[in-house]
Parts: C-alpha cells; structure tokens; sequence
C-alpha cells in the first residue's frame, strides 16, 4: 500500500471511529435541552410557542383546546385545554385558571405556587390543580412527595406527605377538605393518576412513582 493511501485508510478510519461520539454527543444535546415541548402546543403570552423557547422568565403559557406536555429544567408540565399558568424567573409562580399536572425536581428552597384559593409550598414532588370557578375552590392532590399549604392570607392549612395521592380541595372559606363524595362529580379528577401516566408515556417519559424521567 503506498503512503497516500496508508493515510487516506487511517484518517478514514479516524474519522469513522468519531461517528458514534458524535451521534452521542447530538443525544445529549437533545435529551439535557433544558426546555422541550413533549407534546402539544401552547402559547407564551399570546404567541404560538416554538420547539426551542426561552427560559421562563415573568410569562403566561395559555393553553386553547390542545393540551400540552413541557420540559423545563427538571420539572415536567401536564398542561390541560384552557389553562394559564405564570411563570417569574425560570419557576412556576401561579396557576391562573384550568389545570395542570406538574412534577417538580427537588430544590433546597421551597418554591411557592400562587393558586386563586391560597399557595402551594413545593420542594421535590408530584401534584395536580384543577381550579373550579363554579365553586370558588381548587382541587389539588399530592400525587407524590411533600406539599405544604397556605390560605390567602399565609396561614398554614395542611401539611402533607403522601406516597400515592393525598387529595382534597382548598376552599373559599380559607380551609382544606380531604376528598369526598363532593368531588365526585369531577371526573377528570378522579381519573387522572392514570391519565397522567398514560399521557406522559406517550410522549416518551418513564413514569415511576408519578415522577418522569425522559427515555
């Protein structure tokens, strides 16, 4: 073999053994994006939101008649039709209206979500919202983790540690109610442990415990 095509054979070679490292490293690339639209689409105050949108930073992600599945950093999003949520500095300040599965990483400070009947006091959990205007109260379960939570005025109303969803609803009367016959009525709530598992698979998380790791 002469010596140009000795060294046309081995950078070949070298440039073939590089092929699967930079398969891998576009993998990684994509998979530790830190904000991916799952599935769905949404808006991001009044505008159709792309696949590589910015940090969370003072908006409103709306919901129309599509849900939605995000990834922002760690935390996972269930985006119900007709929801809004507000986000202030990369972290989910306040469900507004409609309702939302989220699934937070755990985090060294609590981090308190805004609700129209009182706050949500999260560290590294699983939970569901749905607000009930027709009612004057918010239903909430703690699928997984630690909750505390607050009436409007920051009073502490319960404490919860649940490790298969803990539920209830925070009333207009400045108090939490364990679930009961009242709700239900509501049928999406009553369903949706099942729902989100099923929802979040089909956009390709592995779902353990109502948490969510990307495949």
């Amino acid at each position: 073999m002469t010596d140009f095509k000795k060294r046309h054979f081995c950078k070949s070679v070298a440039l073939m053994s590089l092929v699967p490292l930079f398969k891998m490293n576009i993998l990684s690339a994509n998979t530790s994006a830190q904000n991916q639209i799952l599935s769905g689409s949404f808006l991001i105050d009044g505008k159709e939101a792309s696949s590589n949108f910015q940090d969370l930073n003072k908006i409103v992600i709306e919901t129309k008649k599509e849900k939605a599945i995000i990834k922002n950093n760690d935390d996972f999003y269930l985006i119900r039709p007709e929801t809004k949520i507000e986000f202030v500095s990369k972290k989910l300040l306040n469900v507004i209206e409609g309702s939302v599965h989220a699934v937070f990483g755990n985090r060294k400070e609590e981090l308190k979500v805004k609700v129209p009947n009182g706050t949500i006091g999260i560290r590294g959990t699983s939970i569901f919202i749905d607000i009930e205007p027709e009612d004057n109260r918010t239903y909430f379960c703690n699928c997984y983790g630690r909750t505390t939570l607050f009436d409007n005025d920051g009073n502490m109303l319960d404490d919860i540690t649940s490790f298969g969803h803990e539920s209830g609803a925070m009333t207009s009367d400045g108090k939490f109610k364990r679930y009961g016959i009242n709700y239900l009525s509501n049928l999406y709530a009553l369903r949706h442990p099942k729902i989100f598992d099923e929802e979040m698979e089909k956009a390709g998380c592995i779902v353990k415990n109502s948490h969510c790791t990307l495949k």
